[in-house]
């Protein structure tokens, strides 16, 4: 590439297994880019099957960033992220070449895009923030439960209480955290935060965004096939290795009860906790112990599912709002859709498309209307919004379907299921798993004979108030 160099950023999101990582590598090779990981499980070195790290072959020599460098003992944070991926794009651009961030944790993404932060210690400098590792708030309440942190949440903050289910302690600590540190709800700053976005430039570099986006009967046929190849290059062994890291008191200390930490979050983990019991329980007959794996195989592939549906509305309904709303802004984020459905025409469909648009914004040429590049592009772009949804509007739902009691539920662990926002939740309505339960819980009703009218009813707006907290439910926020 030639001419004057600009200070630019490529970011590429989608669900998992589109090809994101394949994509990256390809600009990067044409480009002189390099690729910064934003995935939250991929920072944790090991595991490379259950977090779907790209190997060093596939990597074809291009240098990777922020991939397997994390102590796994230890919880990363997206403050964390932040300040570490900023650092790598300085350093990449002062070498004259391209960052491209690519992962599928969005909020990573939007975090690095986006100066949106203004909570600072009082008395501190405009900019200041505490230190991201900081973990002394949190080590300070060790002792107590996350109904008691939820409890002292909604006495002080009832509208980010509102938001948070009480088993997300992450989340509830975080909101406890900002109030102790600066004096001011967290609620407050979201909404100051929110009103300075409408108003300021908040853009930190000229962006430009790849959305890879596979049709759902496509992608879930994709996903459950990769399920079924990471079990045969030796998923079980790392999840036996993870479940032996969280008996152990020095490794991965602090995680054990918490699923939305840490390496626990990975899919796979929580969908085989009682197969993986089950192996080192002599009583459990072996016909038992095959029909918990075969069980724990089928909710992975649920699980991967779900995520991927959770990971489209993230993007519809906060990234790109987000990015559009720099239209009007001097610094503009360029949001683009690949159609990656069909992997056979991926050189025409998604790496062609890429690098004829990547090299137009790198060289600051004008780019192609975003909707002109497919009918999917146009499809999808058409129902972005103008602004993102606030926060602080969030309606959290309880879908009571697709929930189970521990009565119900084959591992004896109960499990809610909870939407954040209007727009999830009746996404979720649509899918076919809420379907599914719904048509089966209504079979359920029938056979027993109680009056169905309850049973019909597809949810519940219950409050975090009343949710059970004894739950392992996590938002998906």
């Amino acid at each position: 590439m030639s001419g004057v160099f600009r200070k630019c950023l490529v970011a590429i999101t989608g669900t998992t297994g589109v090809g994101k990582s394949q994509l990256a590598i390809e600009l990067a090779r044409r480009l002189n880019g390099e690729v910064i990981n934003a995935d939250a499980l991929q920072v944790y070195k090991g595991y490379g099957i259950i977090t779907n790290k790209v190997t060093d072959g596939e990597m074809d020599g291009i240098p990777h960033h922020l991939l397997g460098f994390v102590d796994p003992a230890r919880e990363y944070t997206v403050q964390e992220f932040e300040h570490d991926a900023l650092e790598k794009i300085d350093e990449i651009h002062g070498r004259n070449r391209i960052p491209i961030l690519v992962g599928g944790t969005n909020y990573y993404i939007q975090s690095v895009m986006f100066q949106k932060s203004l909570i600072r210690d009082p008395g501190s400098p405009k900019n200041h923030q505490a230190p991201a590792n900081d973990r002394s708030f949190e080590l300070a309440r060790t002792e107590k439960s996350n109904r008691e942190l939820w409890d002292e949440l909604r006495q002080i903050d009832p509208i980010m209480a509102e938001n948070w289910h009480p088993n997300n302690r992450r989340k509830v600590l975080r909101s406890l955290e900002v109030f102790h540190t600066t004096g001011r709800k967290h609620s407050e700053w979201v909404a100051e935060s929110e009103e300075a976005r409408r108003k300021e430039e908040t853009l930190r570099f000229p962006t430009l965004v790849f959305w890879l986006y596979a049709d759902t009967p496509v992608l879930d046929r994709r996903l459950d096939n990769r399920v079924d190849d990471m079990i045969k290059r030796g998923m079980f062994d790392e999840l036996d290795q993870l479940a032996g890291d969280l008996d152990d008191p020095a490794a991965l200390s602090g995680q054990k009860d918490d699923f939305c930490v840490g390496l626990k979050q990975a899919i796979g983990f929580r969908e085989f906790k009682a197969y993986l019991a089950s192996t080192s329980d002599p009583r459990v007959p072996a016909s038992e112990r095959e029909r918990l794996r075969r069980h724990g195989i089928e909710e992975m592939k649920t699980s991967t599912r779900r995520y991927a549906r959770r990971q489209i509305t993230w993007i519809r309904n906060k990234l790109l709002p987000e990015c559009r709303s720099t239209a009007t802004k001097d610094a503009k984020a360029h949001s683009f859709v690949l159609d990656a459905t069909d992997l056979g025409a991926w050189e025409a469909d998604v790496q062609r498309r890429a690098l004829d648009i990547a090299q137009s914004f790198v060289s600051g040429t004008e780019l192609p209307d975003p909707k002109t590049t497919s009918d999917v592009a146009n499809k999808l772009l058409s129902e972005v919004k103008d602004k993102p949804n606030s926060i602080l509007a969030w309606k959290r739902h309880l879908c009571s379907v697709c929930s189970m009691s521990a009565e119900d539920s084959p591992s004896g662990e109960a499990t809610e299921v909870w939407l954040n926002g209007d727009d999830e939740y009746k996404q979720h309505l649509r899918s076919k798993q809420h379907k599914n339960n719904a048509r089966y819980r209504k079979r359920l009703a029938q056979d027993s004979g109680p009056d169905t009218e309850e049973l019909d009813r597809s949810e519940s707006t219950r409050p975090a108030k009343r949710s059970n907290p004894g739950s392992k439910g996590c938002s998906a926020a």
